[in-house]
């Protein structure tokens, strides 16, 4: 295996995990650890945009990490808007690039919401981006952590919502 793979498959071990995890923090820790696996990967096989998003990921995950959200966390996460912008202006490499941009901005909203729920369902529109990405830059454990994160989450928020109504 070469390193683009170990971190791939570190990658979709990850992503392969999170999904099924319940709570908003527990959510957003396992989508930290699977981006940042994800960054070194899309990296090593030459995905730059995707590696930029998947970083910036990383960044984000950790500001909206506190329920209250601070101002620095507020503003740190507002920065990283523009930041997406530049990123993917400068690591441009056509679909590929809108496709990993496009993921990324319905990830920065799913960040954000405080609901469950929504953000599974944000990161199921995230998902549909980066598996279009993945098809395109040949990335096979992307392409197969996004399926199977995408099935995590649609199960996730039928087995919430079965939980709630029991409640």
């Amino acid at each position: 295996m070469t390193p683009a793979d170990l971190a791939g498959a570190a990658g979709f071990v990850l992503v392969a995990l999170w999904p099924w995890l319940s709570g908003r923090r527990a959510l957003l820790a396992g989508q930290g650890a699977s981006a940042a696996a994800f960054a070194l990967h899309y990296l090593l096989i030459g995905a730059t945009t995707g590696a930029a998003m998947s970083g910036l990921s990383v960044v984000q995950v950790a500001t909206a990490w506190p329920d209250d959200r601070p101002s620095w966390c507020r503003a740190l996460y507002a920065v990283t808007v523009p930041a997406l912008a530049v990123l993917a202006a400068s690591t441009w490499a056509g679909w590929p690039s809108t496709c990993a941009a496009a993921g990324m901005v319905a990830a920065t909203a799913a960040r954000w919401y405080r609901s469950a729920l929504a953000l599974r369902v944000m990161f199921l529109a995230a998902g549909a981006c980066w598996v279009a990405h993945d098809l395109l830059t040949g990335s096979t454990f992307g392409l197969l952590a996004d399926l199977l994160c995408m099935a995590g989450l649609v199960y996730g928020a039928l087995r919430d919502r079965t939980t709630v109504a029991q409640i």
